[in-house]
């Protein structure tokens, strides 16, 4: 068991840095505005394997929370979009199987998971029949953002856990 003042900074920089990063993705020019790289669930997943579910569900609200009040978007169709993108991302991932999945195909679960809250809620919203046919494209865009957070996500634990997670060749 992590000490609790360990744990709670742990958190505290875990928040910060998805902070960051969703604050720092506001800037990229996207096609739609639900349409994220995703960057900050890197952070949530570091929680959820240190931690677990519900730590990792809490960065995740407190990420989007903090990052909204930065972006001037608290209470928007913006906000609801990554608020409940990210619970539903954070539950998937949370009641994966870990022993069966790899932490990238956890990340791609939550990926998909998060897209397929934000269709349905784009649908729900701005009702146009036009939206089922980027669908595609979305869940393609989430596996792979999936994967590469997965990946960073792995990194980032096998380095605070003090392991080398690069071959001796580097």
């Amino acid at each position: 068991m992590v000490a609790k003042n360990t744990r709670i900074t742990t958190l505290a920089l875990l928040i910060a840095m998805a902070v960051a990063l969703h604050w720092a993705e506001s800037f990229i020019p996207r096609p739609a505005p639900f349409l994220r790289i995703g960057l900050a669930n890197i952070f949530t997943m570091c929680a959820l394997y240190l931690f677990g579910g519900l730590w990792g569900i809490l960065v995740a609200s407190i990420r989007v929370i903090i990052g909204s009040l930065l972006a001037g978007n608290l209470f928007t169709p913006t906000f609801f979009f990554s608020f409940g993108g990210g619970i539903v991302a954070g539950i998937t991932m949370w009641i994966m199987p870990k022993k069966i999945f790899s932490m990238i195909g956890v990340s791609i679960a939550g990926a998909l998971s998060h897209m397929s809250v934000q269709i349905i809620l784009a649908m729900l919203l701005i009702r146009h029949s036009a939206l089922i046919h980027i669908v595609p494209l979305f869940l393609v865009v989430s596996v792979i953002t999936g994967i590469v957070n997965g990946y960073c996500a792995s990194i980032i634990l096998e380095v605070a856990r003090g392991r080398n997670p690069y071959p001796k060749s580097f």
